[in-house]
């Protein structure tokens, strides 16, 4: 049996955004340069000054474990920059050469292209259940359209994260990175930090959390003229004039970028192992009204309504499962795939928050949705990502607090796939494989809240 699957995450916004939905594909290279410096332009956020290091409350107990020899588990939960080679393993070098004596276990929970939207919703399983001794943030780049868009939402979601973690282990000690992009070059020498970075300073504030911009030093150069912050790549990482070049796309870091980071990170650690002192932090009130600590993931499986023609994926399909990557399996323990127009799921929850989770793919087709009795529109499944399977998953703005049903169904409409993928320059792979775009499909694996799931009567779903 020849099966596909292709799901992107829907939602409808009609506070913020009435009638637009948006998405978050995770493990997606997108022209963040572009983004992100458009974004900067026309956020509202009030910048903070900046600064490499804020000590705040430190991380007293984790060098106090290591001091001791203590065995301990660190976790680094972000995007691309940290799940790839580069400031996390610096640290982890650092941590390794310092304290010989200590077993250092590293949890990388980190996934590219998500952000504090997305963390939330995943951090009971990927990273709050390993109970770490130690987290590291980075979440700030990827934020930065969402701060200029639903800023709310970004701090409701960080501060979820981190109390999760402190619901779950009150000792745990967490400290933010940040990560740096073209357009806040100028605003570090200017002494200021990006509109990502201040809210997420605010957060760190409230709950005395320690935070490293990896940045600072890159722009310093920059602004001497010792670096050039986004160029074509070049053999030795610098261009024609000698300078160093930190990144390639104006994001993601070169060789020499990851060096620069990784000196700024073991700095930052240095610091607050010096000057970091043990104390009782009491969970403080949350900033938001919204209970963000309570977002999770939930197996569509005995919790969504399925009407129509559908097929279910398993673990034990085996073969036919593998094109979607060796991470599939534990993303999505059972999947409904359907290819038949009309095929419909349903989700009633009660909460602020719905969204599917799963994989775009070649094959993805085009969804009507249904908020409650609200006048239904479209969304194309199939973006100018989709000529590889790429995993998505992110809950979009908010609905009123209340009862809820959202129904999803798929169309008998072909998406303009050649077109789309033009954009990206990939239509000559439609062109030679076009048996690979040739269905249109929808499917479903997980379904995110931000409340609690309800059934046919209203009844809470356990």
């Amino acid at each position: 049996m020849k099966l596909s699957l292709a799901l992107i995450s829907l939602f409808l916004s009609p506070l913020l955004h009435a009638g637009e939905p948006s998405t978050e594909r995770i493990g997606i290279e997108d022209d963040y340069e572009k983004i992100n410096a458009e974004a900067e332009k026309a956020s509202t956020i009030s910048l903070r000054p900046a600064t490499e290091v804020s000590l705040r409350g430190g991380m007293p107990r984790l060098f106090e474990k290591l001091e001791k020899g203590e065995a301990v588990t660190i976790a680094y939960y972000g995007g691309s920059i940290t799940a790839g080679p580069g400031w996390r393993n610096a640290t982890l070098d650092w941590f390794a050469k310092q304290y010989p004596g200590s077993k250092v276990t590293e949890l990388n929970a980190s996934l590219g292209g998500s952000g504090s939207i997305v963390g939330v919703f995943r951090a009971d399983h990927d990273l709050v259940a390993a109970k770490p001794d130690a987290v590291f943030i980075e979440f700030s780049l990827n934020d930065v359209a969402d701060v200029r868009d639903r800023p709310a939402e970004v701090a409701g979601a960080l501060e979820g994260i981190i109390r999760k973690l402190r619901i779950s282990k009150p000792e745990t000690d967490i400290c933010l990175a940040y990560t740096l992009h073209s357009s806040a070059v100028e605003l570090l020498n200017q002494g200021k930090f990006s509109a990502s970075v201040s809210l997420h300073e605010s957060i760190a504030e409230h709950y005395g959390i320690p935070s490293i911009h990896l940045g600072v030093e890159a722009a310093r150069m920059a602004k001497e003229n010792k670096l050039v912050f986004s160029a074509p790549k070049s053999p030795g990482d610098k261009d024609a004039e000698g300078r160093v070049i930190f990144s390639n796309d104006g994001t993601h870091p070169s060789e020499a970028g990851h060096a620069l980071n990784g000196t700024a990170a073991v700095r930052g650690l240095e610091w607050l192992r010096t000057h970091g002192k043990a104390s009782v932090q009491a969970l403080p009130k949350a900033l938001s009204s919204i209970p963000w600590e309570k977002a999770k993931t939930i197996a569509a499986e005995g919790h969504a309504e399925f009407s129509g023609t559908w097929e279910q994926l398993t673990a034990a399909t085996g073969p036919g499962c593998r094109r979607f990557g060796k991470r599939f399996y534990s993303w999505f323990p059972h999947l409904f795939r359907s290819g038949t127009p009309s095929s419909s799921v349903t989700v009633r929850f009660r909460g602020t928050h719905i969204g599917l989770k799963g994989m775009e793919g070649p094959d993805s087709g085009v969804v009507s949705i249904r908020v409650d009795d609200k006048p239904p529109f479209k969304q194309t499944l199939f973006t100018v990502y989709a000529s590889a399977w790429v995993y998505v998953g992110a809950p979009l703005p908010a609905v009123p607090m209340g009862d809820h049903k959202v129904t999803w169904t798929l169309l008998d409409e072909v998406p303009e796939k050649e077109k789309m993928l033009s954009v990206k320059k990939a239509d000559q792979d439609f062109r030679n494989n076009p048996g690979k775009y040739g269905k249109n499909t929808f499917s479903v694996g997980q379904i995110i809240v931000l409340g609690d799931l309800l059934d046919g009567k209203g009844n809470l779903l356990r």
